[in-house]
């Protein structure tokens, strides 16, 4: 469950945040919703791939960060061990809610990234102390404002794949190095032969509408598989 409030610095003029990443704090998850706009840098740490949303009407693109629920093989003692959060992450506990004035930013207070009064001066302050932006607040307003914008992009870019039915399922057979086996299936990949087929008018207005790039990002972060089996090895054997 979550409590959105819109976000004052009357009212949460002393809200601090947890911007450490673990398991405790909600970043126990096996994928992450991941925007074309960031296919770039998440490809070369994360497989990206689609799944079904909307009871099946639709796709949304995401970051594999487990090989099984609630499982985020980037997740270590020390915290985040990648270089890279993709943005669905990073914006926790924040989020847009539409107001009378447009677009307005809320807070979940439910969610455990808030410092609770008992917990003292831990967390990085959401406001400064007579009222203004921290550096991190202008921070997730900088990054919502991305967030919202390239999420109004994604319809087209699924609506794009969709319509050269270049999307395939795909499953991923697993064997451990302690015996253990398993599948990831219900996942979709970009149909790379379909792709290369596609006529030159085709390929030319998926590189004037901006999607030919994020689709060839996608097709390389298959590369970064192998990787995610060796982090269940490593966790396996205590590593």
């Amino acid at each position: 469950m979550t409590r959105p409030a819109l976000l004052d610095n009357v009212t949460h003029r002393h809200l601090r945040v947890r911007t450490e990443r673990s398991a405790a704090l909600g970043d126990a998850r096996q994928s992450a919703l991941a925007l074309p706009a960031e296919f770039r840098q998440l490809q070369a740490h994360f497989p990206i791939v689609f799944q079904h949303v909307d009871g099946g009407a639709g796709f949304q693109p995401i970051v594999l960060l487990g090989l099984e629920e609630e499982q985020n093989l980037f997740l270590t003692e020390a915290g985040w061990d990648a270089p890279v959060v993709p943005m669905a992450l990073q914006r926790d506990p924040f989020m847009i809610g539409r107001g009378a004035e447009g677009l307005q930013l809320h807070v979940d207070l439910d969610s455990p990234r808030i410092v609770r009064p008992e917990e003292g001066e831990v967390g990085t302050a959401v406001f400064m102390p007579h009222g203004g932006h921290s550096d991190y607040l202008d921070h997730v307003v900088g990054l919502m404002e991305h967030l919202h914008a390239q999420a109004q992009r994604l319809p087209a870019f699924i609506e794009a794949l969709t319509g050269h039915q270049l999307l395939e399922p795909f499953a991923l057979d697993i064997e451990l190095s302690n015996g253990e086996q398993g599948r990831l299936a219900g996942l979709y990949t970009i149909h790379e032969e379909r792709l290369a087929a596609l006529p030159g008018a085709a390929l030319e207005a998926l590189q004037r509408e901006g999607h030919l790039l994020p689709i060839y990002m996608q097709l390389a972060s298959l590369a970064q598989l192998p990787g995610l089996v060796e982090r269940a090895n490593r966790r396996v054997a205590g590593g």
